[in-house]
């Protein structure tokens, strides 16, 4: 099929596909329009027919042609294929049997591994008791066809990936379905879930497509959650954990009902809310809004009332309303989540559903309760909830949350409409500048300002991917080249069309006001902080493989060999302007 796509850009140009939505208008190499995702003023919609890309800053999502028609018209890849194809005049034809093949066995391994699992839950008497006491029901862990991954301290490091070759599943395949992983030092590849309570992961359609394991025996050494690494088969940014089960509870409920984990997931369906669904492994993205979306355009948030928690709810509130979707939060206890509650009192947890409030009121609550210094606390509710404000969908909504806000804090409905109005200009003269994109470029391609959490060199790897594609082609070539060297000490997953859309016409305007030898500078410094997360992320690995062998009585040689050769890379020179030299 990845034939008849290309096909389909080669005869269709992004304008093309665009113009009947957005009125574009030249700017530059690119064209720029208003969102057709959210209702602005200000044009923040740009389109490159060389690159055959989109991004909206407004809306922060970007793409291809296939993006933007499954955005705009709420289907998925296949019928956004389709709808292309007809338009393009390309005839689509069956899928290569191989790659079919591969899908389906791919799909088979997953049911095996399944099996696998569920039967070992019913041996492993503590994984049962631990459901117990967690108070999943039987017919709950049935139907979610939950098992247990056998491990240390009981079992052993590779009791499924035997289990599949008596199967007549390869290496090779349980590799590609990420339910093993390779060591260093010559030892076979050991089993990624271990000693773990197992939730399948499925796709809409029902199949599964990955897993994530809860510890059962908690260590130092061991993250409480593992998920299956990204497959063939399977996309974090694009499943939602429960979503198979759930799509008739949220047509019938009228709205979707969503939490952090797995067991809150299964709780709640358990407890009656058929509608419920989580993230798993990632912020909730587009995608995940765009499914949730086609059942209903209400949602209520469970998700932990911590600090953690509350960022998650605020980013995930402020990608919803941006859809026009109505979003409510239920206001949890704190250190209480709904699996803790259902096991509790499930008719608690249902008053606290019933009285979810608009995520504007709970963001006032959550302010209130933090700050009690009254000053401290108004000029918290102007910068943190009036931004949501703007994003509500018309001014009706606005002007009642604007006497919410005044009541709430004390105020007129004057100098509550004062500040939102000059927010709202003042997002729109942003949006006018020369250096828009320049704007955001900190944030937006991983310039450091200081230290902002960990990065596995993906935010460094995006903007030399993106840098490639707006510099000359002979940097083109050396860029390409060396990445590629870096990339195969440790494998990152590819970017989102998204978010390489965004860099690059982020990089392509900040790049047209620096002169050449910043740009290369700006390069080299991403070349060099690249090679050192990836090559200490190496060692890292490296230096558990060792500890294993070691607890395996192992050969541990060829281990402190590499360790040895990773080490010599930390301390070879940085990247300098010299990678540029012909």
């Amino acid at each position: 099929m990845s034939d008849a796509v290309q096909q389909i850009k080669d005869k269709i140009s992004i304008i093309d596909v665009v113009s009947p939505y957005v009125e574009l208008h030249k700017a530059g190499k690119n064209f720029k329009g208003k969102s057709p995702f959210s209702a602005e003023k200000t044009p923040s919609f740009y389109v490159s027919p060389d690159r055959g890309m989109y991004y909206c800053f407004s809306t922060s999502q970007g793409g291809d042609i296939f993006n933007f028609v499954q955005a705009m018209e709420g289907v998925d890849f296949k019928e956004a294929l389709k709808q292309l194809a007809d338009k393009a005049g390309v005839e689509l034809v069956p899928e290569d049997p191989k790659k079919k093949t591969e899908r389906e066995k791919a799909y088979s391994i997953m049911d095996e591994a399944v099996k696998f699992y569920v039967d070992k839950l019913e041996e492993e008497s503590e994984a049962l008791e631990y459901l117990k006491k967690r108070g999943v029901k039987d017919e709950t862990v049935h139907r979610w066809q939950i098992g247990f991954a056998p491990g240390p301290p009981k079992g052993g490091w590779r009791e499924l990936k035997e289990y599949l070759e008596k199967k007549d599943f390869t290496k090779e395949q349980q590799l590609a379905a990420g339910l093993i992983k390779t060591t260093e030092g010559g030892k076979e590849p050991f089993d990624v879930f271990r000693d773990r309570i197992v939730f399948p992961m499925a796709e809409p359609s029902g199949k599964v497509v990955a897993f994530s394991g809860r510890i059962l025996h908690p260590n130092d050494k061991a993250p409480k959650y593992v998920n299956s690494p990204e497959t063939l088969l399977y996309k974090k940014s694009e499943l939602l954990f429960g979503y198979d089960k759930a799509k008739s509870g949220i047509r019938n409920l009228n709205f979707s009902l969503v939490v952090e984990g797995q067991f809150d997931v299964v709780m709640c369906h358990q407890a009656g809310y058929s509608n419920t669904v989580a993230v798993s492994g990632t912020a909730l993205t587009l995608h995940h809004v765009q499914l949730l979306e086609r059942m209903s355009d209400k949602v209520v948030l469970a998700l932990d009332a911590d600090r953690a928690g509350i960022a998650a709810m605020k980013k995930a509130a402020d990608l919803m309303l941006q859809r026009g979707i109505d979003v409510k939060v239920a206001e949890l206890p704190l250190g209480k989540d709904p699996a803790d509650l259902i096991q509790e009192d499930p008719a608690l947890f249902k008053k606290y559903i019933g009285k979810s409030v608009h995520v504007i009121e709970f963001l006032l609550h959550v302010l209130k309760r933090e700050h009690e210094d009254e000053r401290s606390f108004k000029l918290k509710v102007r910068d943190e909830v009036l931004p949501f404000v703007l994003l509500l969908p018309n001014r009706i909504d606005q002007e009642h949350f604007v006497n919410k806000i005044a009541k709430e804090i004390d105020s007129t409905t004057e100098a509550v409409r004062f500040e939102l109005n000059h927010l709202r200009e003042k997002k729109e003269a942003e949006s006018h500048k020369e250096t828009y994109y320049g704007d955001s470029y900190d944030e937006n391609v991983g310039v450091d300002k200081g230290e902002r959490g960990q990065d596995d060199g993906s935010k460094s790897r995006l903007f030399l991917l993106a840098a490639a594609l707006v510099v000359d082609d002979a940097q083109k070539q050396v860029i390409e080249a060396e990445l590629d060297k870096l990339v195969a000490i440790k494998q990152l997953a590819d970017p989102s069309e998204s978010d390489l859309a965004k860099t690059v016409f982020t990089l392509e305007q900040q790049f047209s006001n620096l002169p050449p030898l910043a740009v290369k500078e700006e390069i080299i410094n991403k070349f060099n902080r690249l090679k050192k997360i990836l090559v200490r992320s190496k060692l890292a690995e490296l230096r558990e493989d060792l500890q294993r062998l070691e607890a395996e009585g192992g050969d541990v040689n060829k281990v402190l060999k590499l360790i040895s050769v990773y080490e010599s890379k930390l301390r070879e020179p940085d990247y300098t302007s010299d990678i540029f030299q012909n």
